[in-house]
């Protein structure tokens, strides 16, 4: 059951996520994440990986990103509103849906579910410890992903760098190839 609600708070929390949140893209070759509200977003200067890491300027995009998910008052945010989320799911009445789904297919539900039967009533003992769980688990993957935020903004000249080596080995590979 937990995974369950797992698999739909988190897409759920996708979709209704602050509209600030839709509107950031994230510019290709530039490393950063630009919002889309202004006109001037895209005009930031690519960084070039070849350069030495010292001189490379610190992408503050993504490091105001991981800063904000490692800060413990976002996380609670989250956790809150997960936990919230979680509480409506198991709230849900199904004992309807479960009479609809005998009336089409006989002898699918295995039990008798009276029409007032919720998720919650489903997922049984558990289901009491289901929202806090989800929202501690939440806090903690809140701050992994700060984390990892840094550890891309960290890694992405170092990529770049190596995809245009590969792709140059790709193009010398295609033009010798040509040339048998």
């Amino acid at each position: 059951m937990r995974h369950i609600l797992c698999h739909f708070a988190l897409p759920v929390i996708a979709v209704t996520a602050p509209a600030s949140a839709q509107d950031v893209v994230f510019v290709s070759g530039t490393g950063t994440a630009a919002d889309m509200r202004t006109d001037d977003s895209f005009d930031e200067p690519h960084v070039d990986a070849d350069r030495d890491d010292a001189a490379r300027p610190r992408d503050e995009g993504i490091d105001a990103v991981a800063d904000r998910m490692s800060d413990p008052v976002m996380q609670d945010s989250i956790a809150h509103t997960v936990e919230r989320m979680a509480d409506a799911v198991l709230a849900l009445p199904v004992g309807g849906i479960a009479e609809a789904i005998e009336t089409a297919r006989p002898g699918t539900v295995r039990r008798k579910v009276r029409r007032d039967t919720t998720v919650g009533d489903l997922a049984g003992r558990d289901s009491d410890y289901i929202a806090e769980d989800l929202g501690d688990k939440s806090r903690e993957m809140v701050g992994m992903m700060g984390g990892l935020a840094r550890a891309a903004a960290t890694m992405a000249p170092a990529i770049a760098h190596m995809g245009r080596e590969l792709e140059e080995s790709y193009r010398v590979a295609k033009r010798d190839a040509r040339r048998r």
